[in-house]
């Protein structure tokens, strides 16, 4: 208001302008389309759940190479770069923390799916 006092000019009146046009700019935000917003064709999307985890990745993992020396312990992601690698095989004994017994891969198949789905980290 002091300005338009300074300038000569009624304070009300611009007090007035400036508000109608607030609530016009605001009414021009809410009421007008949004271009920027596109309307997706096609059925609606699925929601995709993440695979289930196991606590395999929490232990340390033994197995039995093709000469029946033991190897490990080592890190499940080490365990799926050695899957990977073909050097671990389903009829391979496995070995870890909780496990009375040693087994062969093909008797985990929560394992088993858990190494074809895992990508190994990049380090």
């Amino acid at each position: 208001m002091h300005f338009a006092k300074k300038k000569g000019k009624n304070p009300r009146l611009w007090f007035v302008i400036g508000t109608l046009a607030g609530i016009f700019g605001l009414l021009l935000v809410l009421l007008l389309p949004n271009k920027n917003r596109q309307k997706r064709k096609g059925p609606p999307l699925k929601r995709v759940e993440p695979p289930k985890r196991t606590d395999a990745h929490l232990k340390r993992w033994y197995y039995l190479d093709s000469e029946h020396k033991q190897v490990g312990p080592m890190e499940f992601t080490d365990l799926t770069e050695t899957w990977k690698k073909k050097s671990l095989q389903k009829d391979s004994f496995i070995w870890s923390e909780g496990m009375e017994e040693w087994k062969r891969l093909d008797e985990l198949p929560l394992v088993v799916q858990e190494l074809d789905s895992t990508e190994p980290p990049q380090r």
